[in-house]
């Protein structure tokens, strides 16, 4: 019989193939295309097939070598970063990036008793900063900037 011997790697593992498997699933119906030529399916295949590889690999390593078990789960952080995620969606139409992004850290920092009001404060305004720049400015996607009522 075989045993777990490093249940992080194992449940790690098992995460990484679950994401692999919703990434095959997703790129099933769209087209490949070429290495040249990309389809909308090409990305999708090629992450969850590394996912996979991933995976794989960590659950193997956990049956051969001996590793720290799973702790005691902290739910609390878990649900106050996918409430965060929840929020971006929700308020990003509406308030803007500018707004939306550093509601959304600020949040996400409640999850960690570590998170420090200056260190927060500073990683909103530099990741804010950042992400115009990047996605509304230089690749022009069409993210509201600004609220919009």
């Amino acid at each position: 019989m075989v045993s777990i011997r490093a249940p992080k790697d194992f449940w790690a593992g098992v995460m990484f193939i679950a994401f692999a498997a919703v990434a095959l699933y997703v790129s099933r119906n769209y087209s490949l295309g070429t290495a040249v030529r990309m389809g909308p399916g090409y990305f999708p295949l090629l992450l969850g097939g590394v996912l996979a590889l991933v995976g794989a690999i960590l659950v193997v390593r956990s049956l051969l070598i001996a590793g720290d078990p799973i702790g005691h789960v902290r739910v609390l952080p878990l649900v106050v970063v996918v409430v965060a995620v929840v929020l971006f969606g929700v308020l990003l139409p509406k308030l803007g990036l500018a707004v939306t992004l550093p509601l959304v850290i600020a949040v996400a920092a409640l999850a960690s008793v570590q998170s420090r009001r200056w260190e927060v404060l500073i990683l909103a305004l530099v990741l804010t900063v950042f992400s115009a720049l990047v996605f509304v400015y230089g690749l022009r996607l069409p993210i509201p900037l600004w609220p919009t009522f």
